[in-house]
């Protein structure tokens, strides 16, 4: 229904957590996973994305590593279906986004398991929680311990020049996204060279 809708309205795409394995294991669950995305492609009008997003690695969920978002895309074999790289998400799970270093490592090791060309999306949230919590914890852009020069260095590395942003962040007064938090990514765009 909802790839319908996106289809309908004209969407690119539409995003998706991929769940929890329920303590099975992501490697028994794979076969599952990988026909319940081809049933919901195959049913489906043509046209928009299933985009597939990585989680910060809480409990059971699936995703929080980059093998297993390749795993599924491997599986699944079809253009339709991409990536959305939360940045918390991606920080909880252990991957540092705070140093040209650690966003290096990370792009090369998403690259090599599921692919650059497949990254269509990126959640830009700060992080409440530290560096490999396994923790889902949203914070304002400049507020968390990714911080404004972590965003400096996910904003000016090549793989998310082109790669549109959406902010999940609590906002300045807890109403969710906002001006605020939009300005600053403006202003981090500008100082990292990406428009004059």
């Amino acid at each position: 229904a909802h790839m319908g809708l996106a289809a309908d309205i004209g969407a690119a795409g539409l995003i998706f957590h991929p769940g929890s394995h329920k303590g099975a294991g992501f490697e028994a669950t794979l076969p599952q996973i990988a026909a319940a995305i081809k049933q919901v492609l195959d049913n489906c009008p043509e046209g928009p994305y299933l985009v597939v997003e990585n989680m910060a690695g809480m409990g059971q969920h699936i995703g929080a590593r980059f093998q297993e978002l390749g795993e599924i895309l491997e599986r699944v074999d079809s253009p339709r279906l991409k990536v959305c790289l939360d940045t918390q998400h991606t920080f909880a799970a252990g991957y540092d986004l705070t140093t040209a270093r650690g966003i290096e490592a990370t792009i090369a090791e998403f690259d090599e398991l599921v692919g650059v060309e497949n990254l269509v999306a990126v959640h830009a949230n700060d992080s409440k929680r530290v560096l490999g919590s396994g923790v889902d914890r949203h914070d304002n852009i400049g507020e968390g311990y990714i911080g404004e020069e972590g965003f400096e260095m996910i904003m000016g590395n090549p793989a998310f020049r082109d790669v549109p942003f959406f902010l999940e962040v609590p906002g300045l007064e807890g109403k969710g996204p906002d001006i605020h938090n939009i300005q600053i990514l403006k202003n981090i765009r500008q100082r990292v060279g990406l428009y004059s």
